[in-house]
């Protein structure tokens, strides 16, 4: 009687030790998946604050490229430009292969590219409207980046007075997609360069 009793108190101590392992265990794995969903591997890829950089493959699959959104100005205007949908937001983004060789962003036409997301889910492309017409010296809009340079780019979006405020994405040259929350106010180092040369 006193061996059964005896037995049964290990028993039940030990139980405590097995889910904690477990517990263990299934802690890990959620980390490792939580992680793997902010490396860019996926669609799934978590939402980062502007500022973040986040490390893509270039167009057609070839070269690295880090990408970083810096800034946000919101303009009714940009030099003789008016927006269709009564705003233009433009992100100012920092381009710096990270390969041996001169890296490209990707292009709409290859799937790829700049979005805008607004808090209605409503998606905008770059160019869309009249966004295509705003071009800001020094913040050149595409083309090759050679290595070992860095390059200033403007991506500028035509959206209503509503979908201020959004979610910037990026599809890179293997389909991976980044996202960044973007403030609803100018917002960012590169303010006060980006007004002057939308002011022309």
């Amino acid at each position: 009687m006193r061996t059964s009793t005896v037995i049964a108190v290990c028993l039940v101590a030990a139980l405590p030790l097995t889910a904690c392992g477990t517990e263990t265990k299934d802690t890990s794995s959620a980390s490792a998946t939580a992680s793997s969903a902010t490396t860019g591997d996926g669609p799934e890829r978590g939402v980062q604050p502007m500022g973040a950089s986040a490390p893509t493959v270039g167009s057609g699959g070839a070269g690295r490229l880090e990408v970083t959104p810096t800034s946000v100005v919101y303009a009714t205007k940009a030099m003789a430009d008016k927006p269709t949908n009564g705003l233009f937001v433009i992100v100012s983004v920092k381009d710096r292969p990270t390969s041996s060789s001169a890296v490209a962003e990707t292009a709409p036409a290859q799937r790829g590219g700049w979005q805008w997301v607004a808090a209605d889910g409503r998606a905008v492309g770059a160019g869309d409207g009249n966004a295509a017409n705003v071009f800001l010296s020094g913040f050149d809009a595409s083309g090759p980046i050679p290595a070992g340079t860095t390059k200033w780019r403007a991506r500028a979006f035509d959206i209503s007075e509503r979908q201020r405020g959004g979610t910037l994405v990026y599809t890179d040259g293997q389909g991976k997609t980044f996202r960044w929350e973007i403030p609803a106010q100018d917002t960012g180092p590169q303010v006060a360069e980006l007004k002057k040369k939308l002011a022309g």
